[in-house]
């Protein structure tokens, strides 16, 4: 008979985690167009910085070089 209520009340408490899964699997698929325009809009940020910040790398580069150059030749 104590078996019986164990296996009940093991038997409630799955049945309460698999509903309070649901929930949470649908509160996820709910929010997750919210993630996905956030995510796209990180993106475009992420895009629109490297499209202004690559034309200043490549002047920083090209004085970098200039510099190691006139390095170079002063140690000749």
């Amino acid at each position: 008979m104590q078996q019986l209520k164990e296996i009940q009340t093991s038997l409630r408490k799955l049945s309460n985690n698999v509903t309070q899964l649901q929930e949470n699997i649908s509160d996820l698929q709910a929010a997750l167009p919210a993630v996905a325009n956030f995510v796209s809009e990180v993106e475009r940020d992420v895009k629109k910085w490297q499209f202004k910040t690559q034309p200043r790398l490549n002047r920083i580069q090209i004085i970098l070089d200039v510099l190691k150059i006139d390095s170079d030749e002063q140690r000749k």
